[in-house]
């Protein structure tokens, strides 16, 4: 369901920059299209910034899931060792278990391999960008130059990278701090 929602932003996000892109051209880039845009803008950045915090929210929830199916494989394995050789995938609930089926590297990156955190990952570097063309807009609605406008969006650019891209990484870290551990590997 999350990732249906974050295919709608996708929609969305598309097709208000194909009207932005078609009023652009009948309005000649006129003050009062830099000023629709920028709201356009602003609502794309709130809806990314909520579906990259419900596929975070997902991969949490996907994260349990798997460690849970991890414990089972474990359970059958405490019955009868003999069948361990048929499992392919791990019978340990630590992070290694837990990411081993994306990367071999239980890492905070590996984590963004598994589904819901890599489309997390992909709203929030939309969002990056978004940013820096809010920042460019509002420049140019307060009447700046057109080149100024695009080192105010690399700047902004800049700081909503590590804002965003922060914010992603500590609640990936929370997520894998969260695991509660019962079988890990001897």
């Amino acid at each position: 369901m999350s990732a249906a929602r974050t295919n709608l932003y996708f929609v969305f996000l598309s097709a208000t920059g194909v009207a932005l892109a078609l009023i652009s051209n009948a309005s000649h880039f006129t003050r009062e299209f830099q000023v629709f845009a920028l709201v356009i803008l602003l609502l794309n950045l709130v809806g990314g910034l909520l579906a990259m915090a419900r596929m975070l929210h997902a991969h949490g929830q996907t994260v349990l899931y798997i460690q849970s199916i991890n414990r089972i494989r474990h359970f059958f394995t405490e019955l009868d060792p003999a069948v361990k050789p048929y499992f392919t995938l791990p019978v340990h609930d630590d992070v290694a278990g837990v990411v081993e089926s994306a990367s071999r590297h239980p890492s905070l990156w590996a984590m963004t391999v598994l589904p819901a955190a890599s489309m997390a990952t992909l709203v929030a570097l939309v969002n990056t960008f978004l940013v820096g063309a809010i920042a460019a807009t509002v420049y140019l609605v307060l009447g700046g130059s057109a080149i100024m406008a695009l080192v105010y969006a690399g700047v902004a650019f800049v700081i909503a990278s590590f804002v965003i891209w922060g914010l992603l990484f500590l609640e990936l870290h929370r997520i894998r701090r969260r695991l509660v551990i019962q079988f890990p590997p001897h």
